[in-house]
């Protein structure tokens, strides 16, 4: 093996593998000429068996059986039956692999293998066959929580500031350390077209703001800019109206847009007035970012219009922040697979991580 990649014939199988009283198909690669053939089950195992892993309070147990936990053995016995088992096409179809395609490679996309399982505090009152239910809809709809991709095409962000000249503010001074802060925050947003270098009259100050992570918030000082912003008059939700309306039922979930802002196109012509001056150059969003005067009306219009399109559905909808409510499993399942499928139409992408889907409502 040279760099990592086969210098010999190499072969892909399909083999049964047992674990308790379920059994899984898995491909794995093995050269058939070599002697003492062993492999290890790593992540693509795990994620087609549905096996959890936690290794902090070492057990496992399957994703769709979150009680019922197998903690780890301390010592792991070699198989009683080491004698070889022939593979052939008949009883395990096999593919010969390239020799220049490498073993190992890091190409996995992580949305494939995350979040695929119900985490242990989800559909805690649900049987087994209706966590499987909840599960396959995840799956299905496992689009919905994969970052990145094109913004909305159902609103866009107008900044108005009518015959106004250009404001401009000088950049605030920072801390090695935030520096080195705002170096993480400003590639990553670059990486995901958030935003693009420029260079133009208009320019507002970085503030970064601390959270409770330990890590920090990416703030534009857009107070002169606001200022001049000609506002838009839009309605947003009253929170005692959402509280009567969060009637009690039996099914609840929640779900909150992944930086909901920054999946909203700033219109083309208005790119401009939200640069922004920073130590490592000057630049300007494409997506709308947070301190903008209208940000909030404008997101609202959108979900609004989101909710508008689902009105069989019991929901609730208040800037990022979506509760789906039921009366029965089998109607929270259709509200969610409808809500999921309005979250792909208008190109919405949802955090797994703070979703919580069959909470105790």
């Amino acid at each position: 093996m040279v760099n990592k990649q086969s210098t010999s014939l190499v072969q892909k199988a399909t083999v049964p593998i047992i674990v308790g009283d379920r059994t899984f198909q898995i491909d794995l690669i093995f050269l058939p000429h070599a002697k003492g053939n062993r492999t290890l089950l790593l992540v693509d195992f795990l994620r087609t068996s549905g096996i959890v892993m936690d290794m902090r309070n070492k057990f496992w147990y399957f994703g769709d059986k979150p009680s019922f936990r197998i903690p780890f053995s301390k010592d792991v016995p070699l198989p009683v039956d080491d004698s070889p088992v022939e593979i052939n096409s008949s009883s395990c179809p096999t593919n010969l692999i390239p020799s220049e395609i490498p073993l190992h490679s890091n190409t996995v996309d992580e949305a494939e293998t995350n979040d695929l399982h119900l985490r242990e505090e989800e559909g805690q009152a649900l049987n087994v066959e209706e966590r499987n239910d909840l599960m396959i809809l995840l799956n299905e709809s496992k689009d919905v929580f994969r970052p990145g991709g094109e913004p909305t095409p159902f609103v866009k962000h107008f900044i108005n500031t009518g015959d106004h000249p250009p404001v401009s503010t000088a950049p605030y001074r920072l801390s090695p350390n935030r520096k080195e802060h705002l170096r993480k925050e400003i590639d990553n947003l670059l990486a995901h077209n958030i935003i693009e270098e420029c260079e133009l009259p208009y320019t507002a100050s970085v503030v970064l703001v601390p959270k409770s992570n330990g890590t920090v918030r990416l703030c534009i000082d857009y107070r002169k800019l606001n200022a001049i912003t000609i506002p838009e008059k839009y309605p947003m939700p009253l929170m005692d109206v959402l509280l009567h309306d969060a009637k009690s039922t039996a099914f609840m979930s929640t779900l909150d847009l992944k930086s909901g802002y920054h999946q909203v196109e700033v219109n083309p012509a208005d790119q401009d007035k939200t640069a922004f001056v920073c130590p490592f150059g000057t630049f300007r969003y494409k997506r709308m970012p947070f301190g903008l005067r209208n940000a909030p009306a404008i997101f609202q219009s959108l979900m609004d219009h989101f909710r508008n399109g689902l009105p069989n559905v019991n929901i609730l909808v208040y800037l990022d922040d979506i509760v789906v409510l039921s009366e029965t499993f089998e109607q929270h399942i259709e509200d969610l697979r409808m809500v999921f499928d309005r979250l792909k139409k208008f190109k919405l992408c949802a955090n797994r991580e703070n979703a919580s889907l069959f909470a105790l409502a």
